[in-house]
């Protein structure tokens, strides 16, 4: 139990890691966070959506993202479970303005896989999918 609960808590840390280098801007570090081969799926059919493949495309993606929203883009982590192997799922609230007005608050899941110590895989799925999708629109 010990070593499930050890190797839990250091994923946990680590996407915890992920989320305050984002609320940071701190795009350097999201990159050292993820394998160069990673991938992060936007489970959604909008602007952003689909698959981004490794750490470059990854931290593109959150750059656009931020840039889109002004800077306004949120996501905050309500509950981050971890099964101790690897595996971290998070019930995030993501909110943002963009500059023409738009705005969302959205509750969604995020799963991230780890391996060594770094994000190998990220699923992102998406709470309200149509006012996602108009948000990015």
């Amino acid at each position: 139990m010990t070593t499930t609960t050890t190797a839990a808590g250091a994923d946990v840390a680590v996407v915890r890691s992920v989320f305050e280098a984002f609320a940071n801007r701190d795009l350097a570090a999201i990159g050292d966070l993820f394998h160069d081969d990673a991938t992060w799926n936007h489970r959604n059919d909008d602007r952003l959506g689909g698959l981004h493949r490794g750490s470059d495309q990854i931290v593109a993606y959150l750059a656009e993202s931020a840039q889109l929203t002004g800077g306004t883009l949120r996501p905050v982590p309500q509950s981050l479970m971890a099964d101790g192997e690897g595996r971290v799922s998070v019930l995030v609230r993501i909110s943002g303005t963009r500059l023409d007005g738009r705005s969302f608050d959205d509750q969604q899941i995020v799963l991230f896989t780890l391996d060594g110590g770094r994000v190998s895989t990220v699923d992102q799925f998406i709470g309200d999918p149509c006012a996602v999708t108009a948000f990015w629109a």
